[in-house]
């Protein structure tokens, strides 16, 4: 059964590639039995990754305030990821400037002696009222959260974004928002003992070509029944052990052609959603993607460095680089491919690229082996910023199986990454 489903998928897997653009090589998924990997054909063209003006920066959305005073007790109000503006129509990615953005500042001291801090956060925002400021004293351990950790303006708050039910009882709640003037959707999960006053890492994830957010979320929902991607959240919620928020946005027309920008703009809008009604460590939010998710997950790791900790692409990649990417904040980098995949070598674009921009050793890239997979740490890179390039030898999936294994083992190495910042 694995070779003739692996046989049906290969016939389907393609490249949607524009010149100096980022490329997603497809897979397709619909109901009542499409097998994976199929790619837009002839019906239409869609250029994947964003597009942001020439000749400038994209704006930032400026510092957030780090708050005053904290009285005992109360709730001090930080952090969330800036925002940047929408990106004009017809240019390439910020080839004018750098892409900036806003940043969250972790200020005030931390609770003095004579007393623990009863706030959110002790050590954001101002002192505690146990002191005034500098170095926690001997008086009492703080009643918050991890003192200096980024929270989102969201921390505090009860939520009111829906939650969607996990499977096997799943059940999805679509959280609507207007963004760039259209309706769109997206799905959110937080943890079942979500602790308001505690600030999670938070993943988005984008899906592949002709797939969209609940076969992210319940991979029992595409015709193929779990076979091209692992539930849910490309199989990291069930490595999490509730300590992520995950969220999965649709894409347009079964994709992220980001015309004008609009893709980039939704990402905004959603962390603005998700970051002021959720407690959210701002330091710590990630993209993910398989496909034509994986270029928009890349396009992300251009275009919005300044926001993301880090990028994840399944078999997605970069053509065309010296116009498709040009910013040069570094980012920590994931990516794997399949030598039998027709986007291999823009895979191997993307993970070069990446090493570059973040200053690590050039390095001959590896082939796996036979039948398996292989994963090279890129050295030498600027710190914070590592670039981890994990071929196998198989085809056009995020779900990469070792000849004889009957899992897959690239959400362990995903999650590995990630949980190391």
């Amino acid at each position: 059964m694995r070779v003739s489903s692996r046989l049906f998928r290969l016939a389907l897997l393609g490249v949607i590639a524009m010149s100096g653009e980022l490329i997603a090589t497809g897979c397709s998924s619909t109901n009542g039995g499409g097998g994976g990997g199929g790619i837009k054909g002839s019906g239409g063209t869609t250029s994947a990754g964003g597009q942001v003006s020439t000749g400038g920066a994209v704006a930032s959305g400026g510092a957030v305030s780090t708050g005053g005073t904290s009285a005992s007790g109360g709730a001090v109000s930080s952090g969330g990821a800036g925002t940047s503006t929408t990106p004009a129509t017809g240019g390439k990615i910020g080839s004018g400037g750098a892409v900036t953005g806003g940043v969250t500042s972790a200020g005030g001291a931390g609770p003095g002696s004579g007393g623990g801090g009863g706030g959110l956060d002790a050590g954001r925002g101002g002192a505690d009222s146990g002191g005034t400021g500098g170095v926690p004293g001997s008086g009492g351990a703080s009643g918050g959260i991890d003192a200096g950790t980024p929270m989102s303006s969201g921390c505090g708050k009860t939520p009111t974004l829906l939650k969607s039910v996990v499977p096997p009882n799943t059940k999805i709640n679509y959280n609507k928002i207007t963004s760039a003037g259209l309706n769109r959707q997206y799905i959110l999960w937080y943890p079942d003992n979500y602790d308001k006053n505690k600030p999670y890492r938070l993943i988005l994830n984008y899906h592949w070509y002709s797939g969209n957010s609940s076969q992210v979320f319940d991979c029992t929902t595409e015709g193929i029944n779990c076979y091209t991607t692992q539930s849910p959240f490309f199989g990291l919620l069930n490595l999490a052990d509730n300590s992520t928020i995950f969220v999965a946005p649709d894409g347009i027309d079964a994709g992220w052609a980001n015309t004008n920008g609009r893709d980039t703009t939704l990402t905004d809008d959603i962390l603005k959603a998700v970051e002021s009604d959720l407690c959210i460590d701002t330091t710590r939010v990630f993209a993910q993607g398989f496909s034509y998710g994986g270029a928009m997950s890349a396009t992300l790791g251009c275009q919005r460095a300044d926001v993301f900790r880090g990028v994840v692409v399944f078999a997605g990649g970069i053509s065309g680089m010296s116009g498709a990417c040009t910013g040069t904040t570094p980012i920590a980098y994931y990516g794997g491919s399949g030598t039998q995949d027709s986007g291999y070598s823009g895979g191997q674009t993307a993970a070069n690229h990446f090493a570059e921009v973040n200053g690590c050793t050039a390095q001959t890239l590896p082939t796996p082996p036979t039948g398996g997979h292989t994963c090279l740490a890129f050295q030498g890179c600027s710190a914070g910023h590592p670039v981890r390039w994990c071929p196998f030898d198989d085809i056009h999936t995020p779900s990469p199986r070792d000849k004889g294994a009957s899992t897959t083992w690239q959400p362990k190495e995903v999650w590995t990454f990630l949980t190391q910042f």
